[in-house]
C-alpha cells in the first residue's frame, strides 16, 4: 500500500530550491498549510496520490445517453467491445464533455444486480456492494479509496438535495456497518467547514457573520503567493478562485437581501434556493479540497435519496420522478437536466486541469467517476449501470479515450460494478480480491479480482 505523508510542515522545512523557506503562516495557516505541503511534497520528488471524485446524478444515467453514435446497444454481441473513442462522437446529452474526448472512457453493460432492482435510489448500496435496503451495511467504495490513499480529511461528503433547507444527509456514503457520511448539502456550510477554521476567537464569529475568508487571509496569500516559482503560484490563483467565487456570490446576495425577501420566503441554509447555483458550487467546493490537499476523495451526490429535482433554471417544470414514470422519459426533459450535469463534471474537470502538477495536471491524477445512483433507470434493475470516467489516475487505468461495452447480464463475460471497484482498489495499492456481496445469479468466477481491462 502506498504511502502518502500529510505531516504538518513548518516554514523551514518546505524547500523548494530554497524559494520556500521562511514562509511565515499567521491567519492562513490552516487553509494554505495543507497546500504548501503538497508542494513541499512535489519538491521532494514525491509523486501525486491518485484521487478520485463519485459524481452521482439521480433518476437513472440512461445507457442510450452515453452510448457513442452508431454503436449498437442491442446486446446482441456476446463479446467484448473496445473501440478508441477518437473514431466515434458522442452523443448531444454528454456533448460538454467533447473537449475531454481524450482522456474520458464510457464502460456499458457492467451490472449491478446485488445493490438492489426496482426502485428509486439503491442509496448505500449502489456504492457499497449491498442490497440497499440493508441500509449503510457496510464500507463504501470511497472510503475504502480513502483508506488507501489518506488524506487529512478521508472523504468529502458533499449533496445537492431537492429541498433547499437541507443542510446534512446520509444518502449514499458509509464509513463502515451502521456508520453512514453526513453529506454537506449547504455550500455555504460546506465552504465553512472545511476552510473556515482559519478564524479563533471574535475574528471567527466575524468571520461567520460575513463569510468572508479572504479578508482575514488576504495579508498571508499575498505573502505565500511573492514567495513562490511562478507555476507555484499559478497552482495557488488555481486554488483560491473557489474562494473567490463564494465570496462574490455572497456579497451579491447582501445587495438582493431586501428584494428576495420581498418576493420569496428567506432560506437562511443556501448562498441560493436554485438547485443549479447550489450543483455548481459544490463543484467549486470539491476542487478547492482537493486542490488545496485537504482530501483524495470527494463523493458529490446530486439525488440525496428519494426526493426528486425539478430543474426549472433550465426550462423543465415535472420532477424528476414524474418525468421517469414516462414511457419513455421525454427528451426535451431529459436531455437538458443530462447535459446541464455532463456540464459540471466538464467544469470540475476544467478547474483540476488548469492546476499544474509534475509533468502535467491535477486532472491526471485524479479519476472522476460519472454514475447514478440507480443504474440505467428510474426504477434501475442494475443488469447495468453506466460508467463515464474522466481523469487519469496518475496512469495507473488504461481509461483515456475508450469506449468498452461488457456482454449483457446473463451473458458469459459480463462483469460487474464489484469488479469495477476492485480495480480502482487495485490502482490505489489495495490488492483486495473481495468487495462487498456477490450477486447469487451469477458465478464467484465472474465477480472475482479487479476489472483487468482498465488496469495498467
Amino acid at each position: 500500500m502506498p504511502s502518502f505523508p500529510h505531516a504538518i510542515l513548518t516554514p523551514d522545512r518546505i524547500d523548494r530550491r530554497a524559494v520556500l523557506k521562511g514562509v511565515g503562516l499567521g491567519a492562513g495557516a490552516v487553509v494554505l498549510q495543507p497546500f504548501l505541503n503538497a508542494l513541499a511534497a512535489q519538491a521532494a520528488g514525491q509523486p501525486a496520490p491518485p484521487r478520485i471524485v463519485f459524481f452521482m446524478e439521480q433518476n437513472g444515467l440512461y445507457p442510450y445517453h452515453v452510448q457513442p453514435k452508431g454503436l449498437d446497444r442491442s446486446g446482441k454481441n456476446a463479446a467484448l467491445i473496445d473501440r478508441p473513442l477518437a473514431d466515434l462522437e458522442l452523443p448531444d446529452p454528454i456533448s460538454p464533455l467533447a473537449p475531454f474526448k481524450d482522456r474520458i472512457a464510457i464502460i456499458q453493460k457492467l451490472s449491478h444486480k446485488v445493490s438492489g432492482a426496482g426502485d428509486h435510489s439503491k442509496n448505500f448500496g449502489g456504492l457499497g456492494c449491498y442490497q440497499w435496503r440493508k441500509g449503510p451495511a457496510g464500507q463504501t467504495i470511497d472510503h475504502a479509496f480513502a483508506a488507501a490513499v489518506p488524506g487529512i480529511i478521508p472523504v468529502v461528503g458533499l449533496g445537492v438535495p431537492a429541498r433547499a433547507d437541507s443542510v446534512f444527509t446520509e444518502s449514499v456514503s458509509a464509513i463502515g456497518p451502521k456508520k453512514p457520511l453526513a453529506l454537506i448539502c449547504d455550500p455555504q456550510v460546506a465552504f465553512q467547514t472545511l476552510f473556515g477554521s482559519v478564524a479563533e476567537g471574535e475574528a471567527a464569529r466575524v468571520f461567520t457573520a460575513r463569510n468572508k475568508l479572504l479578508d482575514w487571509i488576504r495579508s498571508d496569500v499575498r505573502r505565500v503567493r511573492e514567495s513562490l516559482p511562478g507555476m507555484d503560484r499559478e497552482k495557488l490563483d488555481a486554488y483560491l478562485d473557489a474562494f473567490v467565487e463564494m465570496r462574490d456570490r455572497q456579497d451579491k446576495l447582501v445587495t438582493v437581501k431586501d428584494r428576495l425577501k420581498a418576493h420569496q420566503p428567506a432560506s437562511d441554509g443556501f448562498a441560493s434556493d436554485k438547485n443549479t447555483d447550489r450543483f455548481q458550487s459544490q463543484c467549486a467546493v470539491a476542487a478547492a479540497a482537493l486542490a488545496g490537499g485537504l482530501t483524495n476523495v470527494v463523493t458529490i451526490d446530486a439525488s440525496c435519496g428519494h426526493a426528486y429535482h425539478t430543474w426549472k433554471a433550465l426550462g423543465v417544470e415535472l420532477d424528476g420522478h414524474a418525468i421517469g414514470h414516462k414511457n419513455p422519459p421525454p427528451e426535451e426533459m431529459t436531455v437538458p437536466i443530462r447535459k446541464f450535469h455532463a456540464e459540471r463534471v466538464a467544469d470540475l474537470a476544467r478547474r483540476l486541469d488548469s492546476i499544474k502538477e509534475g509533468d502535467g495536471t491535477m486532472l491526471d491524477n485524479t479519476l472522476i467517476v460519472w454514475m447514478s445512483d440507480s443504474g440505467e433507470g428510474h426504477h434501475g434493475f442494475c443488469g447495468e449501470w453506466p460508467l463515464v470516467l474522466v481523469g487519469g489516475m496518475g496512469h495507473r487505468l488504461k481509461t483515456a479515450g475508450r469506449f468498452l461495452q461488457f456482454p449483457g447480464y446473463g451473458m458469459a463475460g459480463n462483469r460487474t460494478i464489484r469488479n469495477f471497484y476492485l480495480a480502482l482498489l487495485h490502482a490505489a495499492g489495495d490488492a483486495r480480491e473481495k468487495f462487498g456481496d456477490l450477486d447469487p445469479a451469477m458465478t464467484a468466477s465472474e465477480q472475482a479480482g479487479p476489472l483487468v481491462e482498465i488496469l495498467a
